[in-house]
């Protein structure tokens, strides 16, 4: 190694240690941006609300229409009431489900109508999920999703 290179490779690595961490990039194991988390009390869990990359069903958009075309029971279902369905859910970092409930704004729905029920219902038997990941970790993290079961 010439003396050149032996002194450009050193004086970046002082440059670097010394002005601190760099701009993340997109290979950076860290995240792009910072996760946030919430204390649940009904579950006595500490839930990331903001998160890399949020859970999904296992095998994605695809196989989550598929599993609810087989499982939503359309007699279940009232046409008389709003059909646009609001869930939130809490998917721990194993990727069980621990918490499904339907919500109105940023409220959880103490009563829901039928067409949340049977939404809540088939969510609830979907079984597991891959977690939603901060830092490259498994997390257990909430997300809401929306829903429409029935078409007027």
């Amino acid at each position: 190694m010439n003396t050149i290179t032996y002194f450009t490779l050193l004086l970046s690595f002082f440059t670097s240690a010394l002005s601190g961490p760099s701009n993340k990039t997109a290979h950076d194991p860290q995240p792009a941006y910072g996760c946030t988390t919430s204390y649940d009390p009904a579950l006595k869990l500490t839930v990331y609300t903001s998160v890399e990359k949020d859970p999904e069903y296992p095998g994605g958009a695809d196989a989550w229409g598929r599993f609810v075309n087989r499982n939503l029971n359309e007699a279940n279902l009232d046409a008389n009431v709003d059909c646009n369905v609001k869930i939130k859910m809490v998917i721990d970092s194993a990727g069980a489900i621990r918490k499904a409930v339907a919500i109105h704004g940023t409220t959880e729905v103490k009563d829901p109508n039928a067409n949340e029920k049977e939404v809540i219902r088939v969510y609830l038997k979907s079984g597991m999920w891959q977690p939603g990941k901060c830092g490259g970790n498994n997390v257990t993290a909430e997300f809401t999703q929306s829903f429409t079961p029935c078409i007027k």
